[in-house]
């Protein structure tokens, strides 16, 4: 029988701590534990575990005012300090890393003169301190916090509340009892929770991007980005530019730089040389293929395969390098000695290269895709005129062929494959250029949206966080870039009024929106890029280099973009609210969207930024300015001498024998203040719009009389301009600048025949170019001792000359009796005088009037060319087509029958007016009221009317 003997000591029973979490997770939140007062050993256990890096464990003060002992969890060690009246702090530390979130067990014995700190039950890793102090345990111990006041409580630590769970407190070596602290009868509490740890793991899943560590806290986590090459709150927005040309814009020089091609995107930024010039930036990868390559025993079965290792980049990096450039080029060689290359375009090649997607191509160096044959074969030199590669002539002495690969869509060359050395003597040696490349075609990936349409990308894949950047440039007061809708979230970014850019989405938190405002329109049509993202940690949007404006995620939140419906570009979902304008350079994650890819102009989307201005179906006439809305155009006509929609409308006025008109120029007080800028020797700068070395003239005219002054420019010197009607009838220039005047004969043959005429003068420095009607452009030099300025520009006169002073006798001989007939168009470098004065737009009157002058739309006055107006841009069209009426019901044999109705109204009225005007010979030019200067002496209107107008001949009346 076999006889137990107890060894140690032995107890009669056995007490099972329960491991019941207390979890401090509020504001002041503390346990507060009574202990036995008065001994000289003080003994403390417990287990915590948390995130936070600091918070206050334990607190106690001693006995007899001897001080106090603290237990602070502070940048993840464990400090213990002990505070004594004049004596200096005793402090000391233990642990590391405690803030992992994993349970850590803390014991601290601590007796007159010796303290132990042991962590997770570790003999080799206790913490001995020897150091004088006297020591008398309390009657209380605070865990997690102190309450408030600390005169009533006796907590007397500063230190940050504790956040986290503790278990197994043991105070004077007893347990304490949970479920009587949760009944109060053994100590108190404040914000706690028993029973529970309710700690969350911030950093599972790690939402750091790009191998970001993540550190978390109680209630957030923080993402470490150091030497990942990336920043921002998740470590998503890449360091570093995504080309050399980026670099180059930004005043970088030639060197080394680490460029990231797809931003925020999975691949990883690499380092490349940058050849830096003044047009663009060279982007070089060099790789292991640098050299020559020997190849033997080498055949079509068992071929040699030459792989190519950039140096710090994968094949997909550089492809994403490639991919996103402009322009590529790669040099391929093969050397030969009996050994082939691409065989006959018909046979199996012996040789070949791998590039982007591993793909085989059996194009060489200098050739084209599609085709198999080398450079020569292009330029028709090969070796033997049988083949179409050097090589391929199996010549046994060394051949090349040579050439640059530029398909920018099969770069780059990831390897090279030679499969014809082993045959007796045979032997190549290959070698591969470095990967050059420069441009991005990603920034000019450009289309414009023209009418309401919307273009369907896959699912926009967001995960945790996502990041937009585009271009935009419009006239339209609002629209929606892009949108992509989904059950539970979407996004949205658009414009909202002329001034406000906004960033709309629901990530799980409700509707939010952030909104850049901008004191000046963005409907500019100008480019304005836009940047926005949007993480776990905050939403910012940000337009040109406005502030970014930021709204933080609320506490605790989760994001997971989950969108099942597709991305609308240029639209909401249903085309609500479409964009009229331009858009390019459109990236998701660091993904450029084909945009071009995508257009159609049947739909209303067109590659590049070409709005209706690039071909208008009626251009702006005479000098007017197209005005882009993207959904149609319009006409500014305010520095051309016509109106109208498209100013192709004359703006003229019937001058009577006398009449003249005089537009001021510069008025004397501005020549005063040039002369005393000439005096001060400062700069002078004329009238907007006018240059004192060149002018640019046009009007129009008809008339039957001569002599006359059709228009006059006066200086403040003796300098003029003149177009002058002589005796004869002909057309003559008259110049003075400086010194004798210039006279030009503009035509030899009379003009005063009724008919309209069309004049145009051009004058750059001493050039002067001429026409008149459809007569060819005439090109005539002044000469090289005269002033090339027209000085001091005065007035401007038509009709006549009543200028004070000395006038040329010469233009005194044509100044009487005056012009008589229609003027019309009238321009003087950005002055149309006649506009001016039957259009008004500003309350200054800057001319005068004598006589009496009638608006005229010369209605024989025609344009030099003929403008055809399309049925669905005229607004007077009464076809049997209406281009913007689409309903096939009854709204639309509603409106038919109404236009019928109307159209037999319009006739009868018609045929009503002729029956009863029929016999009568009067004129009719539905002209407005005359303006007059009813300060001069004239005859009464009817008088003059009927005296200067052109005859009209009656109808002779039927027998």
């Amino acid at each position: 029988m076999l006889a137990l003997w107890p060894a140690g000591s032995v107890g009669h029973y056995c007490q099972d701590q329960l491991n019941n979490p207390i979890t401090f997770a509020g504001i002041n939140n503390y346990v507060r534990v009574p202990g036995i007062p008065r001994r000289n050993r003080l003994a403390v256990s417990f287990r915590f575990r948390s995130w936070d890096t600091a918070g206050l464990l334990l607190y106690t003060s001693f006995a007899d005012r001897l001080g106090s002992l603290e237990v602070v969890l502070s940048e993840g060690q464990i400090n213990v300090t002990i505070t004594q009246p004049g004596k200096k702090k005793l402090e000391f530390a233990a642990g590391h890393r405690l803030n992992d979130g994993f349970w850590h067990s803390v014991q601290l014995v601590a007796r007159d003169g010796s303290a132990v700190v042991t962590i997770d039950d570790d003999d080799g890793a206790e913490f001995r301190v020897a150091h004088p102090f006297q020591l008398r345990t309390g009657s209380q111990y605070f865990f997690g916090g102190c309450p408030k006041p600390a005169s009533v409580t006796g907590c007397r630590s500063n230190q940050t509340a504790f956040h986290g769970c503790l278990q197994m407190l043991n105070v004077d070596m007893q347990p304490v009892d949970v479920e009587l602290l949760v009944l109060h009868r053994l100590a108190q509490y404040f914000n706690v929770y028993f029973n529970v740890c309710g700690i969350t793991d911030r950093c599972t899943p790690n939402l750091c991007e790009h191998d970001g560590r993540c550190v978390q806290s109680w209630d957030d986590f923080m993402c470490i980005c150091d030497l990942t090459g990336y920043k921002g709150e998740t470590c998503h927005k890449s360091l570093y530019k995504e080309s050399c040309d980026a670099y180059r814009v930004s005043g970088k020089t030639s060197g080394n730089y680490t460029i990231d091609p797809d931003g925020s995107g999975p691949l990883k930024p690499f380092t490349v040389y940058c050849d830096i010039r003044e047009d663009r930036a060279w982007t070089i990868i060099r790789h292991n293929r640098h050299y020559a390559t020997r190849v033997t025993g080498s055949s079509v079965d068992q071929p040699y395969l030459g792989a190519v290792e950039y140096w710090n980049a994968s094949w997909a990096e550089v492809s994403a390098l490639a991919n996103a450039s402009e322009y590529c080029e790669q040099r391929i060689e093969l050397h030969c000695y009996s050994s082939r290359l691409l065989n006959t375009p018909s046979g199996l090649p012996f040789s070949f290269w791998m590039g982007r997607h591993d793909e085989r191509h059996y194009y060489w160096g200098g050739s084209r895709p599609g085709i198999q044959r080398c450079a020569c074969g292009l330029d028709k030199n090969c070796a033997d005129p049988k083949y179409f590669c050097n090589c391929d002539a199996d010549h046994a002495l060394w051949r090349t062929d040579k050439g640059l690969l530029t398909f920018v869509d099969h770069l780059p060359v990831t390897q090279v494959v030679v499969g014809d050395t082993n045959r007796s003597g045979s032997e190549a040696q290959f070698l591969l250029g470095p990967l050059r490349c420069y441009g991005d075609r990603n920034t000019w990936n450009t289309i414009s949206f023209n009418r309401g349409a919307a273009l369907l990308f896959p699912t926009f894949q967001a995960n945790h966080s996502l990041d937009i950047s585009f271009y935009f440039k419009t006239t339209a007061p609002s629209g929606v870039f892009l949108e992509n809708p989904g059950t539970r979230n979407y996004i949205r970014v658009e414009l909202n009024t002329t001034r406000d850019v906004v960033f709309a989405y629901d990530v799980g938190n409700g509707d939010e929106n952030l909104t850049v405002r901008s004191v000046v329109p963005w409907n500019d049509d100008e480019w304005h890029q836009v940047k926005a993202e949007l993480n776990v940690k905050l939403a910012r949007l940000r337009v040109d280099k406005l502030p970014w404006v930021v709204r933080p995620a609320p506490p605790q939140s989760f994001v997971r973009l989950d969108f099942d419906r597709p991305l609308y570009v240029g639209s909401a979902e249903h085309k609500m609210r479409p964009f009229l304008g331009c858009l390019r350079a459109l990236r998701m994650n660091g993904v450029t969207l084909n945009l071009e890819g995508k257009a159609n102009e049947t739909e209303g989307v067109r590659v590049n930024c070409t709005g209706h201005c690039q071909d208008p179906p009626v251009p702006c006439q005479n000098s007017g300015l197209c005005v882009e809305r993207y959904s149609h155009y319009s006409c500014n006509c305010s520095i051309s001498a016509f109106d109208g929609p498209f100013c192709n409308h004359d703006i003229g006025g019937y001058f009577e024998e006398g009449t003249w008109i005089r537009y001021n120029i510069l008025p004397m007080s501005l020549y005063a203040a040039r002369e005393f800028a000439s005096i001060i020797s400062s700069p002078w700068e004329p009238l907007p719009g006018y240059n004192l070395t060149s002018e640019e003239v046009s009007f129009s005219f008809s008339t039957t009389s001569a002599p006359a002054v059709l228009l006059y420019v006066s200086s403040f010197v003796k300098d003029y301009m003149a177009v002058l009607i002589k005796d004869d009838g002909s057309l003559q220039l008259r110049y003075q600048l400086g010194t004798s005047p210039y006279i030009f004969a503009l035509t030899t043959k009379p003009v005063t025949d009724g008919r309209p005429h069309r004049v145009n003068i051009t004058r750059l420095h001493r050039t002067l170019y001429t026409q008149v009607d459809y007569l060819p452009v005439m090109e005539q030099q002044f000469s090289l001792f005269v002033d090339s300025k027209l000085d001091s520009p005065k007035n401007l006169y038509l009709g006549r000359v009543m200028e004070t002073g000395v006038i040329d006798p010469e233009i005194q001989r044509y100044n009487t009796p005056g012009f008589s007939g229609c003027l019309s168009g009238v321009k003087f470098n950005t002055l149309v005088p006649l506009k001016a004065i039957f259009r008004p737009t500003s309350p200054v009157r800057p001319y005068s009037i004598r006589g009496e002058l009638v608006e005229s739309s010369c209605a024989s006055m025609l344009p030099l060319t003929t403008i055809l107006i399309p049925p669905e841009m005229d607004p007077w069209y009464m076809g049997t087509e209406f281009p913007h009426v689409h309903d096939d019901g009854w709204i639309g044999i509603i409106i038919g029958f109404v236009t019928f109705l109307l159209l037999l109204i319009g006739g009868a009225l018609v045929l009503l007016y002729f029956y009863y005007h029929r016999y009568k010979g009067s004129y009719h030019t539905n002209e407005p009221k005359a303006i007059q200067d009813y300060g001069s002496a004239a005859k009464p209107l009817s008088a003059r009317k009927d005296q200067n107008l052109p005859q009209i001949l009656e109808e002779p009346k039927a027998d």
